[in-house]
């Protein structure tokens, strides 16, 4: 499926756009995280190592947790951690 994600803090800007979509191959928040891993570590080789996983992601109603499921017709935002941590 693909996710719309909408990017935040340290990841605006690695991108032409603050926004992207993402092929991701499954439907929970760990597969998602993990697309965009794969995806960071091709097209982003400035990003601080481990950031990604300290990251949240969330509806705009919600922060979800590796767990959760994922719908294609929701928008992401992905969060960096604040003030290092």
């Amino acid at each position: 499926m693909i996710i719309e994600l909408e990017l935040f803090g340290a990841l605006r800007g690695l991108e032409h756009a603050d926004r992207m979509s993402l092929q991701v191959s499954g439907d929970r928040v760990a597969d998602l995280r993990a697309a965009l891993a794969a995806y960071a570590a091709a097209h982003w080789p400035g990003l601080a190592p481990g950031l990604l996983a300290k990251c949240a992601f969330a509806t705009h109603s919600e922060i979800l947790r590796d767990g959760d499921a994922v719908s294609a017709d929701v928008r992401m935002s992905v969060l960096p951690p604040v003030s290092g941590g």
